[in-house]
């Protein structure tokens, strides 16, 4: 799978959980997923500057990175849909309750 094309399943996911639990950005009326875009395109600047730098995994990480805390979603389920070493990346980013 390309890098597009994993972006593209990675948000659809993460955007279809947050609006779920009617999600927005503090303080705003914007949907959480522009914040969560934001972190990504972070990653994409990063992996351009950085060598042997595993952007797939990056993206997924950080547009996943505040799904557990904030949403419905469990580790089981993102390990399901994502890997053990993306839902390990997404649980390393959580913020204990």
């Amino acid at each position: 799978m390309n890098i597009q094309d994993i972006y593209q399943r990675t948000i659809k996911f993460a955007a279809q959980k947050h609006t779920d639990c009617n999600q927005t950005i503090p303080g705003t009326n914007l949907p959480y997923i522009v914040h969560l875009s934001n972190v990504a395109m972070e990653i994409f600047i990063a992996a351009e500057k950085t060598k042997n730098f595993d952007i797939e995994l990056a993206i997924q990480v950080s547009l996943l990175h505040d799904i557990l805390e904030d949403t419905e979603v469990t580790f089981d389920e993102l390990e399901n849909e994502f890997g053990k070493k993306v839902a390990i990346g997404v649980l390393a980013l959580t913020k204990e309750k």
